[in-house]
């Protein structure tokens, strides 16, 4: 089943999970006191009130090469492969960008692709055709969904921060995680952290957030003046 565009969905029950995909990976739903939830599919089995990124970038998957002019209005677009192995829908929801050169600054989202090995020829088939057309100079950069295959927030980050698992979502299910509004998130320390303090991602305690230090991803700010170790306590979500 493939999915486009859809508007954000309200009042859903965000503990709902699902061996089979219901909405677009990253489909916006809000709760009527203000929280937001958005879509996804969990590598692993979530742990709730624990913090989940999305899966990291390969760097191989970076400004690859046009063997062909591709012209205005086209919507499949080959590509050179690096050397990792394409497989069946691995970046089916996710985007494409074109990275250099002649049509520089071109992006859309991928609806399905072929599979190959290294050096491939990949073809894939985008949802906005080309608005200018590519040179062979044209350099394509393609990226997962942010929301597919989400993993725990490691201690050296990945990816930047998805969301917060509301509940355990099954490994391989489709799921929602809380990314505005208040959460009840996992503590790596025990800290006085006002309200006007920021929340980060932990680097000491994979899936845990903290006060956040300078230059630091913030993800929200704290609702508890002294959250403690290891416990959960409310944080006030600000991904989205």
């Amino acid at each position: 089943m493939k999915f486009g565009g859809s508007p954000a969905i309200y009042d859903l029950n965000p503990y709902e999970e699902s061996s089979v995909q219901q909405h677009p990976l990253g489909a916006l739903a809000l709760t009527g006191d203000g929280r937001k939830f958005r879509y996804c599919r969990a590598v692993a089995t979530t742990v709730t009130g624990d913090c989940y990124s999305s899966a990291g970038q390969d760097s191989q998957f970076q400004s690859m090469a046009v063997p062909a002019i591709e012209p205005i209005g086209e919507d499949e677009i080959a590509v050179t492969n690096g050397t990792t192995t394409v497989a069946a829908n691995d970046f089916d929801e996710g985007y494409l960008m074109i990275s250099s050169s002649t049509g520089i600054g071109q992006y859309s989202k991928i609806l399905s692709h072929s599979t190959g090995a290294s050096g491939a020829t990949i073809t894939y088939k985008i949802a906005d055709p080309l608005k200018v057309a590519l040179a062979t100079t044209s350099k394509v950069t393609v990226i997962k969904n942010p929301y597919d295959d989400v993993i725990i927030q490691a201690t050296t980050p990945v990816a930047s921060t998805a969301g917060i698992a509301c509940k355990a979502i099954t490994t391989a299910y489709y799921g929602w995680l809380q990314t505005g509004g208040p959460a009840a998130c996992l503590w790596d320390a025990s800290v006085a952290a006002v309200d006007t303090l920021g929340v980060s991602p932990s680097t000491t305690t994979a899936g845990a957030v903290r006060v956040a230090a300078a230059g630091s991803e913030i993800i929200g700010r704290s609702m508890q003046v002294v959250p403690v170790s290891a416990y959960v306590a409310p944080v006030f979500l600000q991904i989205d």
